[in-house]
């Protein structure tokens, strides 16, 4: 067909069939490659879901067992620092909180004006909640980030480990346990044997037990019956042997876990109640929680309690007094003393209790793992005792400054374990 004259040559446009679509070329093989992306993502969605309803919620609301709801609940949050909600059940351990700590205008008076507003800013930048100075017993300065109280409960983690000391120390001075050298299976049948005859209760305090740890941390590992289990008595009385005891420093969950045992089977009486008779009412405390592994169970005494921030500077300040608070003797005489004397295996921890004794870069829990190393830069500035709790919940103690830091918190990769120390006992004005 020709064009007419003065008309524009319109293109052509070919007349498609209806309904049918138009296909643009594709890369050879591209369709069979999209499907079997298909199928896979498919089926993998379908398994996700299946996990997720017949496995996770289950667990999670406790339809297969104490141990696999909390083992469901720690994914919600860091498996190593979980949410309050995984710690069930908790068992109360009675204060008789009646006024918070004596804030003293002489106390912050003995600092250098600058000196706690420095300390508190590389606390914040360090990811702290709070921040707490005593100096001669009364409180000099506190401070809190992240909505904290002095009356927010906070997980003490391995603080909890020197609570279980100062109980032993009741239990001797009642009468309970001869001494610190008693061996450890006159409380417990199960270790009448060979390998564990010569474990004294020494060694479990100076954590030089010769038990092994393991840090393998699959649902069905003995480790984690030991952390989420029902049963911790017997997790824990079945851990396997490293060496000799009284040799080899290593800090591991175990050998307080089984001193708790011994309080309980040697006083007859449950932990938290022992503690609370003991201890947490005679300094004033506010009410706390200990982790069972069961419902009338055993108390976690390696781990695991929860108490008001400030009530950890109670704790401090009767370690720095020798067991006194406000004129009364609530840690038996000698017995602070014998809890911050070097072990003979290791010169910086007495009884759950660290020590500054000795300058070192590194400090680590177990020698022969990498894991949770604590850097410092350089030596206290004073003879320095302290507790230390996991994720960076820290007591220090400067006796011969009359001083005690709280600090509680998260981890941080730049933290530095001389500096607030170092810091306040070189404000403490001449």
């Amino acid at each position: 067909m020709m064009p007419i004259a003065g008309r524009p040559t319109q293109p052509v446009r070919p007349v498609l069939p209806v309904g049918r679509a138009i296909m643009r070329p594709a890369f050879p093989g591209a369709p069979e490659e999209l499907r079997t992306m298909r199928t896979f993502f498919k089926w993998f969605g379908l398994v996700l879901i299946a996990i997720v309803v017949g496995g996770w919620l289950p667990a999670y609301s406790g339809a297969y067992g104490l141990y696999w709801e909390r083992f469901a609940a720690s994914f919600l949050t860091n498996p190593v620092n979980p949410s309050y909600r995984w710690y069930r059940p908790l068992e109360p351990v009675a204060g008789s909180f009646t006024e918070p700590l004596r804030a003293s205008e002489r106390a912050r008076g003995a600092f250098r004006p600058e000196a706690l507003e420095l300390a508190a800013l590389y606390a914040k930048l360090h990811n702290s909640d709070s921040l707490i100075v005593m100096h001669g017993g009364e409180l000099a300065f506190e401070q809190y980030w992240n909505t904290r109280k002095p009356e927010s409960l906070f997980p003490l983690h391995s603080l909890t480990k020197t609570l279980t000391a100062i109980l032993v120390g009741h239990a001797i001075a009642d009468g309970r346990i001869m001494s610190a050298d008693q061996p450890a299976w006159h409380f417990l049948p199960e270790w009448d044997d060979e390998a564990h005859r010569s474990i004294r209760i020494r060694d479990l305090l100076n954590m030089a037990s010769g038990l092994k740890e393991t840090y393998q941390f699959a649902p069905w590992s003995d480790r984690m019956q030991r952390v989420m289990g029902a049963d911790i008595v017997s997790s824990n009385l079945a851990v396997g042997i490293a060496g000799p005891p009284g040799v080899k420093f290593a800090h591991i969950n175990p050998p307080a876990q089984i001193l708790g045992i011994i309080v309980e089977r040697a006083t007859g009486r449950r932990f938290a109640d022992y503690l609370s008779e003991k201890f947490w009412r005679p300094i004033g405390a506010r009410d706390a929680q200990v982790f069972v592994d069961r419902p009338g169970g055993t108390a976690h005494a390696d781990c695991c309690m929860w108490a008001a921030i400030q009530d950890a500077a109670r704790v401090g300040e009767v370690l720095r007094t020798g067991g006194v608070w406000r004129s009364e003797q609530v840690i038996p005489r000698g017995w602070v003393e014998q809890m911050t004397a070097p072990s003979a295996a290791y010169e910086n921890f007495g009884m759950m209790v660290w020590l500054g004794n000795t300058f070192e870069t590194e400090r680590r829990y177990d020698p022969d793992v990498d894991a949770f190393i604590n850097r410092q830069s350089e030596p206290f500035a004073a003879p320095t005792f302290f507790l230390d709790g996991l994720h960076l919940q820290r007591v220090w103690v400067v006796p011969s400054h009359e001083l005690v830091i709280v600090r509680t918190g998260s981890d941080d990769p730049d933290w530095d374990e001389s500096v607030l120390p170092n810091m306040l006992i070189r404000a403490l004005a001449d």
